[in-house]
């Protein structure tokens, strides 16, 4: 039977959505989050930028993003308000917008060092046509790249320290593993960010090497598990205000949007 959230409209269709009454977990999350103890929170994340900052200001964490509200906000405050050097990367998306080009080069001349990365369009087509027609997700390749970049810059730069904006599964109704858990690895983001999809059986057999797919795949378990690498999300540190980073963008790193025009 399909139903939706009685407050925020959420269907009972999303992955791995639980529903208490009619209300489902994301919304409930929302209401725990009054209980945190957020100051306690950001002494945590103090001392783990105390941990992972460079003695002679090089690189120290790896921020992803593409210049939206959200990411800019956390690598802004990782930087002037936590005195750290992020090395922030972007995956291209698949359609880029004149207003994102420009929001990204506005965060850019902010002040911040990014590599944008763009894989191989080919191969992404490909991937994006069959995820259309066998999962109904034409996003399917950039969303496996918007983790794997990262991780790959990580292991490049030897930058053990990675920073996400918001943990998408409890914020927005999904899996609760990571509600009150800071730090994850391979397993956590092959199980519910990519829902144990194999990304390589999208592609016709013998199209592709591995240097194609390189980052739109994850590295070894035991290469992760070797570089030590903490990876972690900002809303477990501060609660996740989307307004607010917006208002952020705006006035600190001229962020623009699109003004909605109806006829």
């Amino acid at each position: 039977m399909f139903f939706r959230c009685k407050i925020c409209l959420t269907p009972n269709t999303r992955p791995r959505v639980t529903f208490n009454k009619g209300i489902c977990n994301a919304c409930l999350n929302r209401e725990d989050k009054k209980k945190v103890n957020w100051i306690d929170r950001e002494e945590k994340l103090k001392k783990t930028c105390d941990k992972y900052r460079s003695k002679n200001g090089s690189f120290d964490v790896i921020v992803p993003g593409g210049g939206g509200k959200d990411s800019s906000y956390v690598a802004w405050m990782l930087k002037n308000k936590y005195n750290m050097n992020p090395l922030c990367v972007c995956v291209q998306p698949p359609l880029d917008t004149d207003i994102g080009k420009r929001n990204l080069d506005n965060f850019v001349n902010s002040g911040f060092n990014l590599i944008e990365i763009k894989p191989n369009r080919l191969i992404t087509k490909e991937i994006a046509k069959n995820a259309l027609i066998k999962y109904g997700n034409p996003q399917l390749d950039w969303l496996f790249a918007i983790h794997a970049a990262p991780i790959r810059i990580s292991l490049e730069y030897k930058i053990p320290f990675i920073m996400w904006g918001e943990e998408a599964e409890s914020e927005y109704g999904g899996s609760n593993d990571l509600k009150n858990k800071t730090g994850f690895d391979l397993n956590h983001i092959q199980k519910y960010y990519r829902s144990n999809i194999d990304i390589k059986k999208l592609l016709r057999k013998k199209n592709h090497n591995n240097s194609d797919l390189y980052w739109l795949t994850l590295p070894e378990s035991k290469l992760f598990q070797k570089s030590k690498i903490y990876a972690t999300h900002w809303s477990f540190y501060e609660k996740w205000d989307e307004h607010l980073h917006l208002k952020f963008a705006k006035k600190i790193l001229w962020f623009r949007n699109y003004k909605k025009k109806y006829i």
